[in-house]
């Protein structure tokens, strides 16, 4: 399938046709099919599998974590089987583009070729396992009780504690790889005004990072 540029995001301007270089603005029925996807999502939501509300938005949260990982887990598999052609490593590859390969399975072998730290490993593994729970939930009288690092996941801490694990993983992922992507997991303006900012923001942000990553390191051992 060809890629082309993302066109989601802001406003963009009218390229051919009689309101060229005016402005697109959504359509009725653009806006008529954004009203049905919210209806349908609520429904489902409040009648068949009853959710609090934070608990589908961390459940949208944990799957955009882990398809982040997972690409720049791909992008330095990758790199590194271009490296180290060997008959396996290329046919582990081939699974990975042409077939599947479970993401456990990704980041297992990528740990086995010392690619991965095993705090790497073990951040990989508790978010599949959140990842799993979630896609996997049936009815239930009872809201469901996902932990990371043995803590509530649904709590201001764990949640700061999680994109910093995933903010430090995506960032050694990409410096090995040579992904040069610009944006990074955690916010800047965001994080910097709760004080666990990203740490190329300045030596005040980098100093409240190190403390927070010094209590994470603690909470691991």
């Amino acid at each position: 399938m060809r890629k082309t540029a993302a066109k989601r995001f802001g406003v963009h301007e009218v390229k051919a046709g009689k309101h060229k270089g005016g402005l697109h603005v959504a359509t009725k029925r653009y806006a008529d099919f954004r009203g049905e996807l919210t209806y349908l999502e609520d429904y489902l939501n409040r009648r068949l599998l009853p959710k609090e509300p934070e608990d589908v938005q961390i459940a949208g949260i944990m799957l955009n974590l882990q398809s982040i990982i997972e690409h720049e887990l791909e992008l330095l598999i990758k790199d590194y089987v271009s490296k180290n052609p060997s008959p396996k490593n290329q046919a582990f590859l081939g699974n990975m583009r042409d077939g599947f390969v479970a993401f456990k399975n990704k980041f297992t072998w990528a740990r086995a070729k010392i690619l991965l730290s095993k705090k790497d490993h073990d951040v990989m593994e508790e978010i599949r396992i959140i990842r799993n729970a979630q896609t996997h939930i049936r009815p239930s009288k009872e809201r469901p009780k996902h932990k990371y690092r043995c803590k509530a996941l649904l709590t201001r801490n764990t949640l700061r504690t999680l994109f910093l694990d995933v903010d430090d993983l995506v960032r050694r992922l990409r410096a090995a790889s040579g992904n040069k992507q610009k944006w990074h997991v955690i916010p800047p303006g965001f994080a910097e005004e709760l004080g666990w900012a990203s740490p190329s923001r300045g030596s005040s942000s980098r100093k409240a990072v190190e403390q927070n990553r010094e209590e994470r390191g603690r909470s691991f051992s």
